[in-house]
């Protein structure tokens, strides 16, 4: 089975967002999906647009992925740690003092995964969800107020993972503490509550934000159409000739094999990294470092228990007191030193997530060993970080779908909620709180910016632009998925008939992408030009697979006071001047990529920016930064 290769985050004080969407920052550094959260400066400034005259904003709803976590498991720091034994044991490394560096920084970020709990949120991860809480409700305050006062419900969901659970109850506490309390009790009564005390209020909805995998977090199995949906997407994505073909194409480039011994030549000498490549040395995450065949936890001779963990003693002891995450799966594995180099490129972007972690009694410092990779070299790590992303969870290649049309019941969902809400539903906001691989479907299957792109359809790849790239690409984890990444859906109502349809005003709704203000993609026509705000009717028609669209007849536009719409700005309740906004994009969905491509300035929006991501100047994202307690350091890598 073909290695799948996760993603990761890094830093520095002073970031900026080029007009590609890749966060770059001073050192020339990239990241991946472990970037930890930065709030834009119109979220702080309130500066977003107000609705259209005679509108009125009535419902929100929102996606979010969990924040800033620790390691999702014990196994890259596991593998390194067996690497570096053996290391010591024949002489592998360059010297003592390397050596015991190394072996120390291993252990010490081990004992801090410990005590935080691996897979669970840092302290990072908990304030960045209380600052988005309180944000939503500062946004929307008049909304929020009115619901107090008529009795309005909030509905909060969850995955069911515990990360994701405790991330929603740290946006519930941060929302609270905004509101004053006013809403504190009332949420819709979840009839599969994801917990008891502060969990309580969280709905456990799997089928729409767990989708794919068959196997709800649980430890449930999927049943029905969602069943279906998952049991699809695990078959297309582990049998897909065209993918594992262009992932082994990036993983195995020249570049990528020259920065993994630039890096790891600092530590292990070269006669030990090349008989890594040649097969003398592999560590597989078992207690003896041997494959597990079956991976049943079990030696395949003797049948002894194999399954190792982050401290001695006997496994599911362990995990029942800590956790399962605390032993590793015995399939992850070193088989190359380009394994190897990207194992510890995870740890050290993890630390980015981990700043409150990091301390004393468990220090650790990976800093060191990317002091010297050159900007060129940091890209490489992080385009191989990000290809599996893109591949497996967002646009992949052109002629299919299948990576993202998991996501379509969640986008009914939306729709269906917002329905419901006027129709005369007392639920005022709904929050939904998953995972990276929900927030990076969900981004493709609406083309969010950043997300419209498909790589080449090419099933023998000989060059570059046969793959994903990030020269002929726009694609990056970073910007897409960050941690405590989100979508938000603000709609806005009116009283009366339309004069256009002689039927009610249909809503209008507008999208925040990671609390910034931007355009659906160009395929879907807003109400005015340069506007944000689009009708419901239009989205439906416009968004999701071509198979569940509603087609629609309805003019898109709206006859708008010029002097009462775009140029406003919504601040809670205030209006201070002319609008503001940081991100932008919306070039054509993953259906129909060769949109991007036609979409010219003049189809943008007139008032937005065409970039693609959010543009943070870096004097404002070192200042959040710098509040936040964050230095950002670099990217990361997962084997299946």
């Amino acid at each position: 089975m073909r290695r799948a290769l996760g993603s990761g985050v890094a830093g520095v004080a002073a970031l900026a967002m080029l007009a590609t969407g890749t966060a770059y920052a001073a050192n020339g550094t990239y990241y991946s999906s472990k970037q930890p959260y930065i709030a834009p400066q119109q979220a702080l400034d309130m500066s977003y647009s107000a609705a259209p005259e005679g509108y009125t904003i009535t419902y929100t709803e929102m996606l979010a992925r969990h924040g800033s976590r620790g390691l999702s498991s014990y196994k890259y720091d596991a593998l390194l740690k067996l690497m570096g034994q053996t290391a010591s044991e024949v002489d592998g490394f360059v010297s003592e003092e390397a050596e015991q560096a190394f072996m120390a920084n291993v252990q010490a970020i081990i004992d801090a995964n410990v005590e935080n709990g691996y897979g669970m949120l840092t302290g990072q991860g908990a304030t960045q969800h209380q600052g988005i809480g309180s944000r939503a409700y500062q946004r929307n305050k008049q909304l929020f107020d009115q619901a107090a006062a008529d009795g309005g419900k909030i509905e909060y969901e969850s995955s069911g993972e515990s990360r994701a659970t405790e991330s929603g109850e740290n946006f519930k506490k941060g929302f609270d503490q905004a509101s004053g309390s006013a809403l504190t009790d009332s949420y819709e009564t979840p009839t599969a509550p994801a917990g008891d005390g502060d969990a309580a209020p969280f709905q456990k909805s799997p089928d729409t934000l767990y989708f794919h995998k068959t196997e709800n977090p649980d430890g449930s199995e999927k049943t029905g159409e969602a069943a279906d949906i998952a049991s699809r997407y695990e078959t297309f994505v582990e049998n897909d000739e065209t993918i594992a073909n262009a992932e082994d194409y990036i993983e195995d480039v020249d570049a990528s094999v020259t920065v993994s011994y630039d890096l790891l030549s600092q530590i292990f000498t070269e006669d030990f990294l090349k008989k890594v490549d040649d097969g003398t040395y592999s560590w597989y995450n078992t207690t003896t470092g041997a494959e597990d065949a079956d991976e049943d936890g079990r030696d395949d001779v003797t049948g002894e228990d194999i399954r190792n963990c982050a401290i001695a003693g006997d496994p599911d002891e362990l995990m029942a007191q800590y956790g399962e995450d605390i032993c590793g799966e015995t399939g992850k594995h070193i088989t190359s030193v380009v394994d190897a180099a990207m194992d510890l490129y995870n740890l050290y972007i993890i630390a980015a997530d981990m700043q409150e972690e990091n301390t004393d009694e468990h220090a650790f410092d990976f800093d060191q060993y990317f002091t010297n990779i050159s900007p060129e070299e940091g890209d490489v790590f992080a385009w191989i970080l990000d290809m599996e992303d893109f591949y497996e969870k967002g646009p992949s290649y052109a002629g299919q779908n299948e990576t993202y049309r998991i996501a379509q019941p969640l986008l009914d969902d939306f729709f269906d909620s917002i329905d419901e809400r006027v129709a005369g539903g007392a639920t005022a906001a709904t929050f939904r709180f998953a995972h990276a691989e929900t927030i990076m479907p969900f981004a493709a299957l609406i083309g969010a910016p950043g997300s419209t792109q498909q790589a080449p359809a090419v099933v023998d790849p000989q060059s570059d632009a046969d793959v994903y790239n990030y020269q002929n690409n726009e694609w990056r984890g970073e910007s897409v998925t960050p941690m405590a990444a989100n979508i938000q859906w603000d709609v806005a109502t009116r009283d009366g008939i339309d004069p256009q349809t002689g039927k009610a005003y249909t809503p209008l709704v507008r999208m925040l992408y990671n609390e910034a203000e931007v355009p659906f993609n160009a395929s879907c026509t807003p109400v005015a030009e340069g506007s944000t705000w689009y009708k419901e009717t239009e989205l439906k028609s416009c968004l999701g697979l071509e198979e569940k669209r509603v087609p629609t007849d309805e003019d898109p536009t709206i006859a708008v006071d010029a002097g009462a719409s775009e140029d406003q700005q919504q601040g809670g309740d205030t209006q201070t001047g002319d609008q503001s906004q940081n991100q932008a994009g919306g070039e054509g969905s993953p259906e129909s990529p060769e949109s991007a491509e036609e979409s010219s300035a003049s189809d943008q929006p007139k008032t937005i920016a065409k970039t693609g991501a959010a543009m943070i100047a870096p004097a404002a994202a070192a200042v959040v930064l710098i509040a936040a307690g964050v230095t950002l350091v670099f990217v990361r890598r997962a084997k299946r």
